[in-house]
């Protein structure tokens, strides 16, 4: 084959680094505020107005930005002529998750007469304690506010649509819940809507969620004709087997109601801080929530959704999304097809390449060197860099989460992957190999798709691996047979005709090296660079040709380098990424002592101030207080006993029949207790338990608190200081005891703790009890100590 000269290859890596670009700029519309869109059209610059509004202080439930927030609320819907209601009440979850919610809803009555219903949901709280909640979830609620607003100027609907703010998400899906369970709504619903966020910027991802199949939900989402879907079935085979639940899943769970969540990860550095703030909520992103809401809202509005978009389960499709074409989608019972006849050709293209020789058997073999090579050295060097990092100041207190310089970590990794294999391919360089080479990655890529997306009865041929969602790696993987067939059948190949047919390996792997880390952490930056070597692989139709590998290795290897001081850099605590910190006051009534906690690992001179250079490790016995992740006090150090409202408790019932003994514990406080937690352990099993009048939800052995975390039995978020009353059944031949813990998330408001304000470049911690004056007391229920 006759060798590529340089103009035509540097002219066909400048199109190439174009279509990577594309591949990430054409995920989300413009978010340009213009102030002069017409009334009856989605407005980013309107939507913003009411993050602005909804963004201004913390809004957890039971704060007073909280109340603000839903009459703000409300008025805007009543604005555009909407009757609004609300719905309160509490509700437990199965982990023992207690609150009152109050949901904020509004109904469009359609023009069919039918009582089928679309609902438009997300949720109006923030998390506890600092968290302003712009993007999550007031960017949701705006979304909502200025879609119907625009809609409703010159559409009236044929279906329903409900309008759902729901509250208490952030502290177990509370307010889904009640409406799910107890509204009179709920049993017209057949579809619903709901806008999340888990960062504040980057594309928003759809992710559907049922208990069938999902193929009317796909058809019905493409023929709405959404211009920018951010839609793959390999996220949605992903997004089942993690913990991430949002309101929607309740809907599929207790309701059986099919649903699209649309949600953004990026920049996840500010999820659940002060940093979700207005000014950070990435405008592209806010108008790519809108640009999927309107078409959906028009489609949706006028669609027969007498039949949920139901179908049974394993009637799914494949789908995701291609540039021109938008989203693609085939069914996934085309799989066994696919992956068989791919093989069969490629063993034919093999064959009849060795035969012609234009295939050598030694350079197939050879061509896995430099493929296994840079894929191990993509995961070793980035892997390890990492474990390195995390142990460093500025890293330290966000190990698994995705980092301020996250991006320039994963650009760096990524231009690792690029240069070792540019470099290593130089080195395997003739210009009559390219062919042999091109058969490792197409190995590689034909054996994922039949590990993970070959289905055999309801699993895979390795169940713990299989997601059928990535059936569209077919799609790639046949796109290079195909050029592999033009290698071998024409004595020299066009490079334009080779980028066509790159296009779907670069739109659908290259945005992953980016998504991955985002989503699912610092841990796996290793994957940035093995998927950057492995598309670089299946692009060799391309850079195979190229002469000078060597010099475009050293390119590559600069501009790792330059990520990687870039991220060094920028390596240190500012007023725009200030430092995690976290202080606690801990009181124990019973042992009357104080202590000065943190969760901190590398301890601020502002924690000093109360813990000293020198603290001592906490008592590993402790209970982990309101820690998402499991995490316990670093450090402690003994401070004065303060004065503080006694937390009062009382057995107001105390009833034995037949073996079996209940009691009703109520638990109330002078002081303003936002939160209480109750632990009793883990061993003891109740057999029955309602708290503040809700059944809490019980297994299959009608066992509750079967999820509990730990020894923790309950978490209460408190509304209008009402006290927790807890009534508890249990063998009467036990006594069960409690760790009662109140906390209050006013420590720095509080004068008497003499707590300095923080400085600008730190923030306080997410994920944990923080700010907090919290006080612990031991409750046992024998005759002899029944009240205090």
């Amino acid at each position: 084959m006759r060798p590529k000269s340089h103009v035509t290859s540097a002219l066909s890596f400048l199109l190439l680094m174009a279509l990577v670009w594309y591949a990430f700029s054409s995920q989300t519309p413009s978010g340009t505020v213009d102030k002069n869109v017409p009334e009856n059209q989605w407005s980013t610059a309107r939507a913003l107005a009411h993050v602005k509004a909804l963004s201004t202080a913390p809004h957890y439930l039971g704060s007073e930005a909280h109340e603000q927030n839903r009459n703000y609320i409300k008025r805007e819907l009543e604005k555009i002529g909407l009757k609004t209601e609300v719905q309160t009440g509490f509700t437990v979850d199965e982990y023992g998750n207690l609150s009152r919610p109050v949901n904020i809803m509004a109904r469009v009555e359609g023009t069919a007469g039918t009582d089928d219903a679309l609902v438009l949901m997300s949720h109006y709280d923030s998390d506890p304690h600092s968290a302003l909640g712009a993007s999550d979830a007031a960017s949701g609620v705006a979304t909502i506010l200025e879609g119907i607003r625009a809609y409703l100027k010159d559409d009236q609907p044929e279906n329903d649509v409900i309008i759902l703010i729901t509250d208490g998400e952030e502290l177990g899906l509370n307010g889904a819940d009640l409406f799910v369970s107890e509204h009179r709504w709920a049993k017209d619903v057949r579809i619903a809507l709901n806008f999340e966020a888990r960062g504040s910027g980057g594309p928003s991802y759809m992710l559907l969620e049922t208990n069938g199949g999902n193929r009317k939900i796909i058809k019905v989402f493409k023929e709405a004709g959404v211009d920018y879907p951010v839609a793959h079935s390999l996220a949605y085979s992903i997004y089942k087997k993690l913990p991430n639940d949002t309101d929607l899943t309740v809907f599929r769970e207790k309701g059986n109601i099919n649903g699209l969540n649309f949600a953004f990860i990026g920049d996840h550095i500010d999820y659940h801080t002060q940093l979700d703030n207005y000014e950070n909520l990435d405008r592209n992103t806010l108008a790519h929530q809108g640009s999927y809401l309107m078409p959906l809202l028009s489609y949706l509005a006028t669609a027969d959704l007498s039949d949920g978009l139901k179908v049974e389960a394993g009637m799914d499709d494949i789908y995701f999304p291609m540039p021109i074409l938008g989203l693609v989608n085939f069914p996934f019972t085309w799989m066994p097809f696919l992956i068989i006849i791919s093989g069969i050709l490629f063993i034919g293209l093999i064959f009849y390449g060795v035969r012609k020789k234009r295939v050598s058997i030694a350079q197939l073999f050879l061509g896995f060197v430099p493929l296994f090579g840079s894929l191990i050295l993509g995961f070793l060097i980035p892997k390890y860099t990492w474990e390195v990092l995390k142990t460093t100041d500025f890293y330290i207190e966000q190990p698994s989460v995705f980092p301020a310089t996250g991006y320039l970590w994963v650009a760096a990794a990524a231009f690792f992957g690029i240069a070792v294999s540019f470099y290593l391919y130089h080195l395997v360089f003739k210009k009559d190999r390219v062919a042999s080479h091109m058969v490792a990655p197409l190995v590689l890529l034909w054996i994922i798709c039949l590990l993970v997306a070959f289905p055999v009865g309801d699993s895979g041929l390795i169940p713990a691996a299989y997601l059928p969602g990535a059936g569209y790696f077919t799609v790639p993987l046949f796109a290079g047979l195909i050029m592999l067939w033009l290698h071998l059948f024409r004595k020299r190949v066009s490079y334009i005709v080779m980028l066509v047919f790159s296009v779907p390996a670069i739109f659908i792997f290259a945005p992953f090296v980016v998504a991955f880390p985002v989503a699912l952490g610092m841990g796996i930056l290793f994957v940035a660079a093995i998927l950057s070597s492995f598309l670089f692989s299946l692009l060799l139709p391309v850079l195979g040709h190229y002469r000078r590998k060597d010099v475009l290795a050293v390119i590559s290897l600069v501009a790792t380098v330059i990520f990687v001081c870039a991220a060094f850099a920028k390596a240190e605590f500012t007023t725009t990424q200030p430092q995690k910190t976290s202080l606690v006051y801990f009181q124990d009534v019973d042992e009357q002592t104080a202590q000065w906690a943190t969760y901190d690992r590398n301890l601020s001179d502002w924690t000093k101030e109360k813990l000293g250079s020198d603290p001592t490790g906490p008592d590993d016995t402790t209970n982990v207080i309101d820690s998402k992740y499991g995490g316990r006090f670093t450090y402690v150090k003994e401070a004065s006993l303060m004065k503080l409202p006694a937390l009062e408790h009382q057995i107001t019932v105390d009833t034995t029949v037949e073996g079996k003994r209940t009691i009703k514990l109520l638990l109330r406080s002078d002081r303003n207790v936002e939160r209480w937690e109750v632990f009793s352990k883990n061993e003891f099993q109740f057999t029955n338990a309602v708290l503040n009048g809700k059944q809490v939800p019980v297994n299959e052995q009608g066992i509750p608190f079967a999820k509990r975390y730990g020894n923790r039995i309950a978490s209460y978020y408190v509304s209008n200081r009402s006290p927790l009353v807890m009534e508890l059944t249990f063998d009467a031949s036990r006594s069960p005891e409690f760790d009662v813990y109140a906390a209050s998330f006013d420590l720095l408001d509080q004068p008497d703790f003499q707590v300095a304000p923080r400085p600008e470049n730190t923030m306080p911690m997410p994920f944990v009890l923080n700010d907090a004056v919290v006080v612990k007391k031991h409750i046992t229920t024998n005759s002899k100590n029944r009240d205090e």
